[in-house]
């Protein structure tokens, strides 16, 4: 059976040649999974987005079931053996796999999820209704609603259709490639959640939110280790915050647009400055919409141009973004409960990007943010990312605590 993709897993097939278009997921458990309950949920959750099984055709843009093996997606290994090591190829294999690694006494899940499939968020609603399935929820009024054309046309009541902004502009930093035996690297700091409620406090007096602080901080960190003062960064935004959803609905799908803000970083840039730099300019580009203009265009190319057509064009005006950023929000623990069992840790990151590219991802659980990369490369490169996500960690905690004492001094008027 084939599934039609929609142009948004389309794009970022085109976004991804060079690395496997992969989200990462790892839960760690206080005891044991019941793997065939385990198998028995990813099965019901297949009769809602049977997509996690299929393969994916770029040369047609769709998803091609031929079975529904669950074997081919839960696998049982024992500790030390490491997932992220695997070789994905989801045009070949599904779009979802799960890996139950046996501990003593506990079980870890590593989850992988393809980028053709779905978004960030919609990573997040499969986590959900799998724990559902798990819990033998009943799941029978359930669908899935993976199209783009109804939430282009809310979006075209919600907007003015905006006039073609030129070329989609390119990142202005790159980081530098050093040479050494390239091995895979996973790199994480942690905002605790007393730090963590900090920024969240201090964000709130600012009227801010906290993708804006961190893509500041994530700017600020960029000019310091490479000295550029223009950066140039791709802020996601989610459609899904347009439109409302119908009871037991669920999106499992891409409906993530992308606008670029080109935040200049003074040398001696007060950090609340910057901080509210990206929030006008992010404002600034919402309000324009050209992802609109882009994404009604890429619509239009999905339902009347082939595929070998609609890949040259959009390869025109596609930017290159060797900087990424990625939230993954907040996981819902009262979402998060799998029956019998307790979620101790739970964190989100992206995939393996090959250097100097980056991606930058944030997750929250329990009130404890982490932040994260995941990279190919040498040591040095490594060490190169881990400074950035230090300078993050350093320029978030130095804000929080400067927003708390400036709150803090007496007024004498």
């Amino acid at each position: 059976m084939y599934y039609r993709g929609e142009v948004l897993d389309f794009l970022n097939m085109l976004l991804t040649n060079d690395t496997a278009p992969l989200m990462r997921l790892r839960l760690v458990f206080s005891s044991k999974v019941d793997v065939e309950r385990l198998k028995a949920a990813v099965l019901a959750s297949a009769q809602i987005v049977p997509e996690i099984f299929g393969h994916y055709q770029s040369e047609h843009n769709r998803f091609e079931v031929t079975e529904q093996q669950v074997n081919a997606i839960v696998h049982e290994v024992q500790s030390p053996y490491s997932p992220e090591n695997t070789d994905f190829d989801f045009t070949t294999a599904p779009q979802l796999q799960l890996f139950v690694v046996h501990h003593d006494g506990y079980d870890v899940l590593q989850a992988f999820m393809s980028r053709l499939l779905a978004d960030s968020v919609g990573f997040k609603e499969y986590l959900y209704l799998l724990v559902q399935a798990y819990n033998y929820d009943d799941l029978s009024g359930y669908r899935n609603e993976r199209r783009l054309r109804p939430v282009i046309t809310q979006l075209q009541r919600q907007f003015t259709r905006p006039r073609p902004h030129g070329e989609l502009v390119t990142t202005a930093v790159k980081l530098p490639k050093y040479t050494g035996i390239s091995l895979r690297h996973g790199g994480h700091v942690m905002l605790s959640s007393s730090q963590f409620s900090r920024v969240r406090r201090a964000a709130k007096a600012q009227n801010v939110g906290i993708s804006e602080v961190l893509l500041a901080a994530y700017a600020k960190a960029l000019q310091v280790l490479t000295r550029h003062t223009t950066i140039t960064l791709p802020c996601p935004v989610d459609f899904r915050q347009f439109t409302a959803t119908a009871e037991q609905t669920t999106r499992i799908a891409n409906l993530t647009g992308t606008v670029f803000l080109t935040i200049k970083v003074d040398a001696d840039a007060n950090f609340n400055d910057l901080v509210q730099q990206v929030h006008t300019l992010l404002d600034k580009e919402r309000s324009r919409a050209a992802f609109l203009y882009r994404l009604t265009n890429l619509q239009k190319m999905n339902h009347t141009l082939p595929i070998s057509l609609m890949r040259k064009f959009t390869q025109r005006w596609l930017a290159q973004r060797p900087l990424t950023y990625t939230n993954f929000g907040t996981i819902d623990q009262q979402r998060l409960k799998f029956h019998g069992i307790t979620v101790v840790n739970c964190v989100f990151s992206g995939a393996f990007q090959i250097t100097p590219r980056m991606e930058l991802a944030a997750s929250t659980f329990a009130g404890t943010c982490t932040l994260s990369f995941n990279s190919l490369g040498s040591e040095r490169d490594y060490q190169l990312a881990m400074k950035i996500l230090e300078n993050i960690q350093a320029q978030l905690l130095l804000w929080a605590q400067t927003q708390k004492n400036a709150s803090a001094k007496p007024n004498n008027n």
